[in-house]
C-alpha cells in the first residue's frame, strides 16, 4: 500500500469528503447519524450515498446521503467542511432539485414529502453560536408556513455532552480510540487499521487523486482551446478594424465569443460591433 496515502488517511475524519463516503456507506452509522438528530420520530428505510441528481439546463447536485423513511420523509444531508460550500443558498437549492426529482406529473400537491435538508458543518456557517439551528418559514413572523420544507444547519465546531454534542465531537476525531460512538469508532478503525479497510481507503484515495488529474488535464485543453480560438479572432478584427485594441476580448464569456463569431462579417462600425457583443 502507498505510504503517502496511509500518511494522508491517519489524518482523514468522518467530516472530510472522501472519509465520510466510506464510512456512511454503513446502515448502522446512518442510523445513529438519524436516531440522534431525530430521535424517534423517523425510522430509516433505505439510503443513498453520494446520489447523484442531474439537471438538463441547470445545475446538478450531488448529495452527500439521502434517507428515505418508512413516514414518507426525505432528508438531504451535506457533510461541508467549508463554509463557503454550506451557504442557505445552496440549501434552498438542494431542496428545490430534491423536489423536481421526487415528483412526477398530475402529482397531487398534498402528496408531496415531507423534506428536510441538513447541513453538517466543521463551523459556524449561520454565526448563531449555536450547535442546531432550525430554519423554517413563517407567516408574517408569526404562523408556520406549512411547505414541509425543513432546513437544518448543525455546528461541529460546538460541542457539548449531549447526544448531539458528542455526535459533533466523533466527525471531527481522527483517531477512533478518542470517539464517543461504538458504531462510528468500529467502521473508522476498520478503514485505519484494518488491512482490507485500508486498502479500500487507498483504493478510494488513488481514484480521487486520478480523477482530479483528469480535471485538470481537461480544464488545461478547454483553456488552450479558448485563447486559441481569442487569438483568432483578434487577428481577424485587426484587421477590419485597425488601430483598435481588442484586449477586451480576453475577457469575453464563451457567449460573446460567439457572437463575435457570428456578427464578425456585419458591415458596422467598430462602435456598432462593440455594443452589439456586449448587448
Amino acid at each position: 500500500m502507498n505510504e503517502r496515502y496511509l500518511e494522508v488517511l491517519n489524518k482523514l475524519r468522518p467530516i472530510d469528503d472522501t472519509f465520510m463516503r466510506m464510512i456512511f456507506k454503513d446502515y448502522q452509522c446512518v442510523e445513529l447519524l438519524m436516531k440522534i438528530i431525530f430521535g424517534e420520530q423517523f425510522s430509516l428505510k433505505r439510503f443513498e450515498t453520494q446520489e447523484d441528481h442531474k439537471q438538463v439546463v441547470s445545475r446538478s447536485v450531488e448529495l452527500d446521503i439521502v434517507v428515505y423513511t418508512y413516514e414518507g420523509a426525505v432528508i438531504g444531508i451535506e457533510v461541508e467542511k467549508s463554509k463557503d460550500n454550506a451557504s442557505p443558498l445552496r440549501a434552498r437549492y438542494h431542496a428545490s432539485v430534491l423536489d423536481c426529482d421526487l415528483s412526477y406529473p398530475g402529482e397531487k400537491w398534498s402528496h408531496f414529502p415531507e423534506m428536510y435538508v441538513i447541513f453538517i458543518c466543521e463551523e459556524d456557517v449561520l454565526k448563531t453560536k449555536r450547535l442546531v439551528s432550525h430554519i423554517e418559514r413563517y407567516i408574517d413572523k408569526q404562523e408556520q408556513f406549512k411547505d414541509k420544507l425543513h432546513i437544518i444547519y448543525l455546528n461541529a465546531s460546538m460541542q457539548d455532552e449531549t447526544a448531539l454534542g458528542k455526535l459533533m465531537h466523533d466527525m471531527l476525531c481522527s483517531n477512533p480510540n478518542d470517539m464517543y460512538y461504538e458504531v462510528l469508532r468500529k467502521r473508522v478503525s476498520y478503514f485505519k487499521k484494518q488491512e482490507g479497510g485500508k486498502r479500500t481507503m487507498c483504493e478510494a484515495l488513488e481514484e480521487l487523486i486520478t480523477e482530479a488529474k483528469n480535471e485538470g488535464r481537461k480544464e488545461g485543453e478547454d483553456i488552450g482551446e479558448k485563447r486559441g480560438e481569442i487569438k483568432k479572432l483578434m487577428k481577424i478584427l485587426l484587421k477590419k478594424f485597425p488601430n483598435k485594441n481588442f484586449e477586451w476580448i480576453k475577457d469575453c464569456s464563451q457567449t460573446q465569443l460567439e457572437k463575435i463569431d457570428d456578427y464578425i462579417l456585419l458591415n458596422i462600425s467598430y462602435n456598432d460591433f462593440y455594443k452589439l457583443i456586449h448587448s
